[in-house]
């Protein structure tokens, strides 16, 4: 940790961010101390929790990056979404509003509502869906797919070809907006995140159509409402769990 460095930790669910002023103190928006941006010791920050450094590739200088914070203290107006602690440390570091959380919050949100617009879902055939890609995904993609894909549709009979091919093309789209929304690339990145998001987005769109292809034939062949839903719910599964997989894998996380 030095002068100027993003710092956060971890505080389930969620984590704190905050600028590190080089002088065992750091700058950042203290929720418990009424939504104002304020300096604190480190170790009042760390409340405990290891201090964490988040790395960047296109940011202010270090000196620029605190004066900015000390230009912002007694700031009041937190809000969860749209100025929280996380938002306040990448704008000191890069002039841009962001903050992964949200970015996060938002993705499963879209994908609950990507998939109500697809139909109404059943429990059973989300699990035959999902049950292994969960069992092997990160945290992040357990909540997305557990959230997300319980609006996955069902319907009666042997599958019509059309009705797979068209809930298996939404189904893969919703993916591929989750995973875009969360994986999104930024020049204020390292090259390392930045590649590793790329190549996360890729795998999710490769494993969505893989899984489109595998659902819509097995459904096919199989018959069954159940296996119609599973079918449809298949390619957002993959598209999710892998997308967000091989994320982590390349983080070497």
């Amino acid at each position: 940790m030095a002068k100027g460095d993003h710092i956060y930790i971890q505080q389930l669910p969620h984590t704190h961010h905050g600028i590190d002023c080089g002088d065992d103190s750091v700058i950042h928006f203290g929720k418990s101390q009424g939504g104002i941006i304020c300096r604190i010791s480190k170790n009042e920050f760390a409340s405990g929790n290891k201090i964490n450094v988040k790395e960047y590739g296109k940011c202010y200088s270090d000196d620029a990056v605190v004066r900015r914070a000390k230009g912002r203290l007694a700031e009041k107006g937190y809000d969860l979404f749209s100025n929280n602690c996380e938002h306040f440390a990448y704008w000191c570091k890069t002039g841009k509003y962001k903050s992964e959380q949200v970015a996060q919050a938002q993705g499963g949100v879209a994908g609950l509502v990507q998939g109500s617009a697809i139909g109404a879902g059943t429990k059973f055939a989300t699990k035959i869906a999902t049950e292994a890609a969960i069992k092997s995904a990160d945290p992040i993609s357990k909540v997305l797919i557990n959230v997300g894909l319980k609006q996955a549709p069902a319907v009666a009979g042997k599958a019509a070809a059309g009705i797979v091919g068209v809930g298996g093309i939404a189904s893969g789209l919703a993916a591929d907006f989750i995973v875009g929304k969360i994986l999104e690339d930024d020049e204020t990145l390292t090259e390392r995140e930045r590649e590793a998001r790329k190549n996360g987005r890729i795998a999710g769109q490769v494993a969505s159509t893989i899984g489109g292809f595998g659902g819509g034939i097995a459904a096919v062949t199989v018959g069954g409402s159940a296996a119609v839903a599973a079918a449809v719910a298949a390619p957002a599964v993959l598209g999710i769990a892998i997308g967000l997989g091989a994320y982590h894998l390349l983080k070497g996380e």
